[in-house]
């Protein structure tokens, strides 16, 4: 009899401990595929810096848009009276101030000229704003991303990238 209770008592703990280790495994599981609170763009990186043309700073206001064409991301800041600017990212209606790490192209665009929120998507991925006319300060190679020739890769975390364009 007392081998009976003995069988039932352990069959019990046996049974008790199954479920704990399905519930941990279950509540692991849950965990790891939750993302752990990440984001659905992957390792993002903020972007500062300073803005010159021939060691001046350029006009306040003036634009300066990061790019990645191949992933459809495009961030822009805007010039205060020192060349800084700071890159911000909008995304399904949210505003970021780190876009995802990569390589970007960059392209500046004079103060006045173009509203960059309201270029379109498709107007920013087909490489910005028609040329600025003749009297604007900034070249007319810096006004498209495929022609200025500023690459830059962002990394997670912070980026200091200053923006040192030469008109010749």
């Amino acid at each position: 009899m007392i081998a009976f209770f003995t069988q039932i008592v352990a069959n019990t703990k046996l049974t008790m401990l199954k479920n704990y280790c399905t519930v941990c495994t279950l509540a692991l599981l849950s965990f790891v595929l939750s993302g752990c609170g990440g984001n659905e763009f992957g390792p993002m990186g903020s972007i500062k810096g300073k803005l010159t043309l021939d060691g001046q700073p350029l006009a306040s206001g003036t634009k300066v848009i990061f790019m990645q064409p191949t992933q459809g991301y495009s961030g822009f800041g805007i010039t205060d009276e020192a060349g800084d600017y700071t890159i911000e990212w909008r995304r399904s209606g949210t505003t970021y101030d780190s876009m995802p790490i990569g390589k970007y192209e960059v392209m500046l665009v004079p103060a006045g000229t173009v509203d960059a929120d309201e270029m379109s998507a498709e107007e920013m991925l087909a490489g910005g704003p028609k040329p600025a006319p003749k009297s604007a300060a900034i070249p007319a190679k810096f006004l498209r991303a495929s022609t200025s020739g500023l690459v830059y890769d962002v990394v997670a975390g912070e980026n200091i990238i200053n923006i040192e364009a030469r008109s010749k």
